[in-house]
């Protein structure tokens, strides 16, 4: 007997390839994108903090905010630098490309990147941020009284397509803004399982939902191998 394809909603834009992957994985994927990123042109005063070197480590928490310094790139005084930290390999690969190496806390999540800081502490820190981020790394500066600088380098606009939730076998998400934007007009049906592609987003959902499951990778053909494992185990 053939098995019957769940149909699961990405709270994100896909590609075809992950399509596909959904339909060899039985899996029926609609994809929607729950928020918006603009990147920000860096004003006059913050590329003045920036290539000052008073703040030579520079902290990345996402890959948003590399796109960013990618697109002021030639603003900027990378020869301030002396360290660099990222959360995620992903973000760090993104550095890489711009010949910037840095440090990756073995978990991609800013309390696992806390601990990694603490053998820093003594340094003032630029922590480059959207609009949205989390207050995890600020109460980490003020706990221990690092030195630091915010700069906001992208914002995050929550927008909420049209849907038929009821649709839905499952709903998965990649991030905790596309957790927030999906529940501020929805509420889940019947008790449907969310999927979270990491911590950071598992953590996101549990405000919302009792039945959240995490992928083992973060990356989209995990979080689809992770919803086929769950619908036939």
């Amino acid at each position: 007997m053939t098995k019957k394809n769940k149909r699961i909603l990405f709270t994100r834009s896909l590609n075809t390839d992950q399509i596909e992957y959904g339909l060899k994985m039985n899996c029926l994927i609609d994809h929607y994108a729950f928020i918006r990123i603009d990147l920000c042109t860096l004003s006059k005063e913050n590329l003045e903090i920036i290539n000052s070197g008073q703040y030579p480590n520079w902290i990345f928490t996402s890959q948003n905010a590399v796109r960013s310094l990618q697109a002021n790139k030639e603003h900027i005084h990378f020869d301030k630098m002396e360290k660099c930290f990222a959360v995620g390999q992903k973000t760090a690969h993104l550095l890489s490309e711009m010949e910037i190496s840095s440090l990756v806390p073995k978990h991609h999540n800013s309390e696992a990147l806390s601990e990694l800081l603490k053998e820093y502490t003594n340094a003032p820190f630029l922590y480059f941020t959207g609009n949205l981020r989390q207050k995890t790394l600020i109460h980490f500066f003020e706990e221990h009284e690092s030195p630091y600088k915010e700069i906001k380098v992208y914002d995050t606009h929550m927008i909420q397509p049209k849907i038929t939730l009821e649709d839905y076998d499952a709903i998965c998400f990649c991030s905790p803004s596309a957790v927030h934007s999906f529940f501020k007009n929805y509420q889940l049906k019947n008790n449907q399982p969310c999927f979270a592609i990491g911590n950071t987003t598992a953590v996101a959902l549990v405000d919302y939902s009792d039945h959240v499951m995490m992928s083992d990778q973060t990356n989209v053909f995990s979080l689809i191998q992770t919803c086929n494992q769950f619908f036939n185990s």
